[in-house]
């Protein structure tokens, strides 16, 4: 498949014109990087990454047309009563009062609010990636994780997700870039986690923990980060949420 036919393919999937070119040259060098990581021909790459494409755009225009139906169908509740907040250092605590839409009941609710926050997947030139090793209070464990805290008011993600890379780790990249961000559990917390990814990761300072921090780090390649998942070795949420956003980018040749 030629470049000229990746693009016309890429066109009928329904992507904007202007940048269809662009993104036929990234299907194509994704595919030949992928070639020679499986040894594998590359039709035989090329043809799975666009399987992959479809199912991708075939997922968006699906969750486009259910927005479209589901916009409505399930309306705000009101907040009718708000007691004082209880201030708990990482969160504050407020029990509100909503009421359903549907039966006009009302109910007492727990929202806890809070600071944003950052994950960050740090890769090495070697393409490692940076891991650090701490005790948990909510699981009384030791687990590893990849660095993160909260973002400070008015900080960037990007910028905070440098700052406690270096903080937790001595480590520093040449290029952040948000990846992905989601709710944490939108069932009682109002906030957001972002995930960053700074490239050419390198040891540039001693780390800087805060009082109540005591953390190892380690150096796992990428590619063992699967297995590392697999035993149970990685088992926080977020963690897991944040290699899931960098397959994502990687499988459609952002990596």
């Amino acid at each position: 498949m030629t470049l000229p036919e990746i693009e016309t393919f890429i066109r009928s999937l329904g992507a904007p014109s202007d940048q269809a070119p662009d993104m036929a040259r990234q299907l194509d060098k994704r595919a030949r990087q992928l070639a020679s990581e499986r040894g594998q021909p590359y039709e035989e790459s090329l043809a799975h990454l666009i399987a992959l494409m479809k199912q991708g755009w075939a997922g968006q225009a699906k969750t486009q047309r259910a927005s479209a139906v589901e916009l409505g169908a399930i309306q705000k509740w009101q907040i009718v009563g708000r007691e004082p907040e209880q201030d708990f250092r990482i969160f504050k605590a407020q029990w509100r009062v909503a009421v359903s839409p549907r039966t006009q009941a009302k109910h007492k609710v727990l929202v806890l609010s809070g600071a944003n926050w950052v994950n960050v997947v740090a890769l090495t030139p070697a393409n490692e990636v940076v891991l650090v090793e701490q005790y948990r209070h909510g699981t009384e464990e030791v687990t590893l994780e990849i660095p993160g805290g909260m973002i400070d008011r008015e900080e960037q993600p990007e910028d905070a997700g440098a700052r406690e890379l270096r903080e937790e780790t001595g480590y520093a990249g040449d290029e952040v870039t948000v990846i992905g961000e989601a709710h944490p559990n939108p069932a009682f917390q109002s906030n957001k986690v972002f995930t960053v990814l700074v490239k050419n990761a390198r040891k540039v300072a001693e780390t800087q923990f805060d009082h109540g921090e005591d953390i190892a780090v380690h150096l796992v390649p990428l590619a063992e980060i699967p297995t590392l998942i697999r035993q149970g070795k990685i088992v926080h949420s977020l963690v897991l949420l944040a290699f899931y956003w960098l397959k994502l980018r990687e499988e459609m040749g952002n990596g």
